[in-house]
């Protein structure tokens, strides 16, 4: 029995020409989006390939899985151990500037302003809109963004708490990640930046704050990634580089959008509290 993933992919493609023409639709959708198999139930993975649960059962079947859970672990692990692939990058960047540093130079340049043009586009407004609603009602916002997502999650949390005193900036500081989500629950909102590859850390935090009833927004890259999988609002961010590295550019963008849209909801208190804070800051020589 196919344990692993290559051997299941493998498994599915050897047989495809032996199965049904609806077993085929499946095994091709299967094949075509191996990360819904990872992310999804049978149902959505069936409505996806455009045919029935029990078609998707039967293709589990076909393979020698005694149910669909066990033919998706592999697609799951694969989600969980698939390499980054950086150093394969940045040789590649290495090379493109030896040759044309200009041209590189060019393409990042272009790169960054579609990240932010087409992740800000007119058709994003309106999730942005309802993102900043279930923010600006929630009892405390959750931000959380690890590793290279953590500069652009700062941002916000930085940024709102300026005017606003009802947010936490989820961090692994002396290994308190876990405590510092104690208490949420259905009245809270979890704000998180992920992209790939995805942190495992972040994505337990997801699924934890998933099953407390917390809504989530989720700023990442595609409506497939496991920070999406639980969300009530994804923002689909672009993050596409020349560089060995994905960009945060445009999730940066989005952290500036939200920022902006929850401080026109704010009202006169909003400018009370700045003040403070600036009277404040300036007592203590915050700034040259």
């Amino acid at each position: 029995m196919p344990q692993h993933y290559p051997d299941t992919i493998r498994k599915l493609v050897d047989s495809f020409s032996e199965l049904t023409p609806e077993l085929q639709k499946a095994a091709k959708y299967i094949l075509e989006n191996p990360e819904d198999v990872g992310l999804h139930s049978m149902r959505t993975v069936a409505r996806g390939a455009g045919v029935k649960p029990a078609t998707v059962s039967r293709l589990s079947k076909s393979l020698g899985f005694t149910e669909y859970e066990q033919m998706r672990r592999p697609f799951r692990e694969r989600l969980r151990t698939r390499e980054p692939g950086f150093s394969s990058q940045l040789r590649d960047v290495q090379k493109r500037g030896a040759d044309d540093s200009r041209a590189l130079f060019e393409d990042l340049r272009a790169r960054e302003l579609l990240n932010i043009e087409e992740t800000l586009a007119d058709e994003q407004y309106p999730v942005l809109v309802d993102a900043v609603d279930t923010l600006w009602s929630s009892r405390r916002i959750y931000v959380l963004g690890l590793r290279g997502a953590y500069a652009p999650a700062f941002l916000f949390h930085y940024t709102f708490q300026l005017f606003r005193d009802r947010c936490l900036l989820l961090d692994t500081t002396a290994g308190i990640f876990a405590d510092q989500l104690r208490g949420i629950g259905d009245q809270d909102a979890l704000l998180v930046i992920s992209f790939p590859p995805y942190t495992q850390l972040t994505i337990d935090a997801v699924e934890y704050a998933a099953e407390s009833g917390v809504k989530i927004i989720a700023i990442t890259d595609s409506v497939i990634s496991p920070a999406a999988h639980a969300a009530k609002h994804t923002i689909i961010t672009r993050n596409s580089s020349a560089s060995f590295y994905h960009s945060f550019t445009a999730a940066m963008s989005v952290c500036q959008a939200l920022i902006a849209l929850l401080v026109a909801k704010s009202g006169g208190d909003a400018v009370k509290i700045v003040k403070e804070a600036e009277k404040q800051l300036s007592r203590i020589s915050a700034y040259w």
